[in-house]
Order: structure tokens, then C-alpha cells, then sequence
């Protein structure tokens, strides 16, 4: 797996998330900084995920490092 990831806003999470065809879904991931959301550089290559293609497309991307991976249960930072 590639350690490229596509960067999201708060708000990008929340609408890409969940299915996209029979059998497959996005679920972004939150970063330790509590702030940024992700998901692989690979979902704009899955068919599966071609709905959500348009709205991915312009995120920035970059590696994510081991130490930015968020530790504790994204909903209990609300």
C-alpha cells in the first residue's frame, strides 16, 4: 500500500463517506492533528469508488507518517 494519502477537510470526510457501490465505501481516517482526514491516493484508481471520483480528484496529497496516525477513537475527541 502506498503511505500517499489524499488530504480532506472535515466536510469532505462526511460527504464522501460511506458506500460508493454494492460492496465497497470510503471511511476516511483522522490524523492525529484531529483536524486533517485522509484516505489512500488508490481510491481515485478503484472503479468501485468512481462516484466519488469528482469530489477526490482536487484534494492535495502527501505521505502520511507513522507518528501523524491518530491513536485514540475519533469520537472522543468531540
Amino acid at each position: 500500500m502506498s503511505d500517499i494519502y489524499l488530504l480532506l477537510t472535515a466536510e469532505l470526510a462526511e460527504a464522501v463517506r460511506g458506500p460508493t457501490s454494492p460492496g465497497a465505501a470510503l471511511a476516511p481516517v483522522l490524523l492525529a492533528d484531529a483536524v486533517t482526514w485522509v484516505l489512500p491516493m488508490g481510491v481515485l484508481d478503484d472503479p468501485a469508488h468512481a462516484v466519488r471520483r469528482p469530489q477526490l480528484a482536487a484534494c492535495a496529497t502527501r505521505i502520511v507518517l507513522p507518528q501523524e496516525w491518530c491513536t485514540a477513537d475519533p469520537d472522543s475527541l468531540d
